[in-house]
């Protein structure tokens, strides 16, 4: 990383140490009606694949073999499925909890841990915008890399996602 000029530190400092945090509302009464919401659309949905496979009945060696297991073994059947199930949906939810936690975190962290980013944007601004921009996988890995190796020392810099 390149040594910020004199200007950079000096805006960066101020953006830090003078600015007024943001604390985001939350609202948890919301947050448990998206969570119950998600788990009662998913657990629909998959029994519903359930059923429409059986009612279908596809037929492959694999599908065979699935049927076999499901005969054998029901109990390991259904939690692997509703697992899998719940992973897969979960990816498509996955922003919006990120997101949440951030703004948790921003709501309720006390302003001395806030202030101790020296980057602009801070690292909280920074994992909100890195996940909308890079996805969730790639935007927590950038975050990672910003909180344990770059937000260190005492120089004030720009980095943006």
């Amino acid at each position: 990383m390149d040594m910020p000029t004199q200007e950079e530190q000096d805006l960066v400092e101020r953006y830090v140490l003078k600015r007024p945090l943001v604390r985001p509302d939350t609202d948890i009464k919301k947050a448990v009606i998206c969570v119950t919401l998600f788990i009662v659309i998913t657990a629909i949905t998959g029994f519903g694949m359930l059923f429409l496979s059986s009612w279908v009945g596809i037929s492959s060696s694999f599908a065979e073999e699935v049927a076999l297991f499901r005969a054998e073994n029901p109990g390991w059947f259904y939690t692997i499925f509703f697992l899998a199930w719940y992973f897969i949906c979960g990816m498509f939810a996955a922003r919006s909890a990120v997101i949440g936690a951030v703004h948790l975190y921003q709501h309720y962290a006390p302003e001395e841990v806030r202030r101790r980013c020296l980057l602009m944007p801070t690292c909280s601004e920074y994992c909100i915008l890195a996940v909308k921009k890079y996805g969730v996988i790639v935007g927590l890995i950038l975050t990672w890399y910003r909180l344990f190796f770059k937000c260190r020392g005492n120089i004030y810099s720009i980095d943006l996602p």
